[in-house]
């Protein structure tokens, strides 16, 4: 007579190896997940304090520890970088053009980021009214023609040119006058033509020219990526950098509070009625960065 007594205790050994090769995963994972984290978020306490710009936040690190700034983005600033570069310690203040009613201090971690502090801005600190921003992407994106041209004149939205826009419109020419207000960053591979009007972001074109005039102002960074010119004139503002790679530029009755990032050859001899950086040099003053370090 055959008997199947013996397959029972043999099931059991597998299952029993199994489940310890599974519990042996799941162990490791926990452990190797645990040890993984070695760059804790900073216990840190700040707040807002009076500044003398109605157009600026200043932000007091009160008590806790040092932030490493290159680790920080400082989201719904003009300038989300504006921590970089710096060990922020208790006592220090960083005034920063809030963009939104609300800044969150973000902290990037060797394997996941961390809201640090978030800040409620009052709407008469920012660069703009925000009553007066009546339109949206979808309105934006009825008025980029046929032609990829994005015409505005006294109109004001809120849109991220092109990011926020459908995935093919692309080559977006910005034309922007008498008035007109872009809350949102401009990122793209056509010319961008400011006139008179105001851009509460950043400026980035892959195109020929980026054209700045007629008392303009970017409270953001001005980038031309690779042969891009970039003209600034006309009493015109830039609250952060300029970076310019292998095109002109051109800077005539200007104020950059940033820094210029360009080659000696492309940085102009003189500039007239133009200060640059936080010291407010001149042009023959100024010692551009290098453009590599942008």
């Amino acid at each position: 007579m055959t008997t199947r007594r013996a397959i029972s205790p043999v099931i059991g050994v597998v299952l029993m190896v199994a489940i310890v090769v599974v519990l042996a995963g799941i162990t490791a994972a926990f452990v190797f997940s645990s040890t993984e984290e070695t760059d804790p978020q900073p216990d840190v306490v700040m707040t807002v304090v009076d500044s003398e710009d109605a157009t600026t936040v200043a932000l007091r690190h009160e008590s806790g520890d040092t932030i490493a700034g290159n680790k920080t983005r400082l989201v719904g600033a003009a300038d989300e970088a504006a921590f970089h570069g710096r060990q922020l310690r208790a006592g220090q203040t960083v005034e920063v053009v809030p963009t939104e009613a609300e800044l969150t201090l973000v902290w990037s971690g060797e394997n996941t980021d961390y809201v640090i502090q978030e800040f409620d801005v009052d709407a008469r600190s920012l660069p703009y009214n925000p009553d007066d921003v009546d339109r949206e992407c979808g309105w934006v994106e009825t008025n980029v023609g046929a032609n990829g041209d994005l015409d505005m004149s006294g109109d004001a939205a809120n849109c991220n040119v092109k990011d926020d826009l459908e995935a093919s419109i692309d080559d977006v020419n910005v034309d922007l006058q008498s008035g007109a207000l872009l809350v949102g960053d401009v990122d793209t591979d056509g010319d961008v033509d400011l006139d008179g009007s105001k851009v509460v972001g950043d400026v980035v074109s892959n195109a020929d020219d980026i054209t700045i005039t007629g008392a303009s102002s970017v409270y953001g960074t001005v980038i031309a990526r690779s042969g891009t010119n970039i003209d600034i004139d006309g009493n015109s503002y830039v609250r952060g950098n300029v970076v310019v790679k292998g095109g002109s530029l051109s800077l005539n009755s200007v104020d950059i509070d940033g820094h210029v990032y360009a080659s000696d050859d492309d940085f102009p001899s003189s500039c007239t009625d133009t200060t640059i950086g936080p010291d407010e040099e001149s042009c023959s003053e100024y010692d551009p960065r290098d453009p590599s370090d942008a």
